[in-house]
């Protein structure tokens, strides 16, 4: 038996062990235990191919400039920030309609969510009050007035910039999460770059999700929008525009949240709304992109980041018989209810703005005292008994601790420490134009 081999079984002895893959499955429904036809869009993707080695546990990284990996989630990132690359290197993805391209790849089960039949994946931004908009995918209306300016793939993560006519720059920073392996963390920043201001800014993210075993039958969760001020809407449907400012329409009536729709050739798609953006300002905040093998792994990973809105999507499957196999596996509501064996996600955390903000000692010097008022004069930072420690201003983003040195920036920005009597203060005002900033919102994200 090949190490490939027998690393799939033992997969599926792991599952078979907890009483999950030959499970009795549930009931299944009338109507969902039938593979579903697949959209027009993805029918027409579709390309006769050699029969695929199956089984295939993903080699090393390949040398396919774009796609990067953390062990667990595997990325494949276009210059224009959007997923799906071509690697003709890459093993040939399990499942039905498995395909060599790389978008939204779950190692374990060497299962792609996002690349099969036509890669509808992408992002869009605009301007709803100037009419102003641009956007990017592979597939499913490609892009639409946009230059990428910068584009630096590393085999873990990558950047992408890209200008959006004369109005707006945006960058996609893809890393892996510090806080789970089942997720990427995905910063945007988006720069108005134009002189004309903005007073509602825009910004779309789209998938058709497309999960094994019966690849075009999913089941597709979107949820965390109704109420949400930060959401304008979202659907069950990828196959439309990826510009804010096109209509969407739902395939099977999926609008705003809704629970394990399905099955069918499903997506999903939600559209942000992020407030008013002056030229030369910059607007950031996180998003996500992973697969873990559970609906509850998944839940707990999106959690753990602090999303306000997510989508998730699982295969059409009974828990019978083989779902990693080519030619698929019987249909069922298992995977649906379970999230196995595999569950693909998406998610948003909004922007953070500083409300408040301390002056201390670095973080790198947490063991000083701060104890030098040096009135008028900037304070000073204890440590080993030496003086001549800096302090910084530091407030808390995201859950994490943001910090600036305390100096002049210059222009509107100024200083954001205030020297006093006593222990300086934080001007916040100044520590909120730093993280609008081009040159600095990175570092508050």
């Amino acid at each position: 038996m090949s190490p490939q081999r027998l690393l799939h079984t033992a997969l599926l002895c792991a599952l078979s062990w907890s009483g999950q893959a030959l499970a009795a499955p549930p009931e299944p429904q009338p109507g969902v235990d039938a593979k579903v036809r697949p959209h027009p869009q993805n029918a027409k993707a579709l390309k006769p191919s050699p029969a695929p080695e199956t089984h295939l546990i993903p080699p090393p990284l390949p040398d396919c400039p774009g796609m990067i990996d953390n062990g667990v989630v595997r990325l494949g990132v276009a210059p224009a920030g959007h997923l799906n690359i071509p690697c003709p290197t890459q093993p040939v993805s399990s499942g039905t309609h498995g395909t060599s391209w790389v978008g939204l790849r779950y190692l374990p089960t060497n299962g792609e969510a996002a690349a099969p039949g036509s890669p509808c994946e992408g992002w869009g931004v605009a301007s709803a009050d100037l009419g102003i908009s641009g956007h990017s995918s592979a597939g499913c209306g490609s892009s639409s007035n946009l230059t990428v300016e910068i584009n630096a793939p590393s085999p873990i993560s990558t950047l992408s910039v890209v200008r959006v006519g004369d109005t707006f720059r945006v960058t996609h920073i893809y890393t892996p999460s510090p806080v789970t392996s089942f997720l990427y963390q995905v910063n945007v920043l988006i720069e108005n770059i134009g002189t004309a201001f903005v007073a509602d800014l825009r910004y779309t993210r789209g998938i058709d999700y497309d999960v094994l075993p019966n690849t075009f039958s999913e089941y597709v969760t979107v949820a965390g929008t109704s109420g949400n001020p930060w959401v304008v809407g979202a659907v069950d449907n990828n196959f439309v525009s990826l510009s804010p400012l096109a209509p969407d329409f739902p395939v099977m009536g999926g609008l705003g949240d809704f629970t394990n729709l399905g099955p069918g050739d499903l997506g999903a798609q939600l559209d942000f709304r992020l407030g008013s953006l002056a030229p030369g300002e910059v607007r950031g905040f996180r998003t996500f992109y992973g697969a873990a093998g559970s609906h509850a792994d998944a839940l707990n990973a999106l959690a753990a980041v602090g999303v306000s809105a997510y989508s998730l999507a699982k295969g059409n499957w009974n828990g019978s018989g083989d779902p990693l196999s080519a030619t698929g596996a019987p249909t069922g509501t298992y995977a649906a209810v379970t999230g196995q064996p595999n569950t693909f996600m998406y998610g948003f955390r909004p922007p953070e703005s500083p409300t408040r903000c301390t002056v201390e000692c670095p973080n790198l010097l947490s063991y000083g005292v701060y104890t030098v008022d040096r009135a008028g004069v900037e304070d000073r930072c204890v440590v080993n008994g030496q003086y001549d420690n800096r302090v910084v201003a530091v407030t808390t983003l995201h859950g994490e601790r943001v910090e600036f040195s305390c100096m002049d920036y210059g222009g509107a920005i100024g200083n954001p420490c205030v020297s006093a009597p006593g222990a300086d203060t934080c001007d916040v005002t100044a520590f909120q134009k730093l993280c609008g900033s081009p040159t600095f919102a990175q570092y508050c994200l």
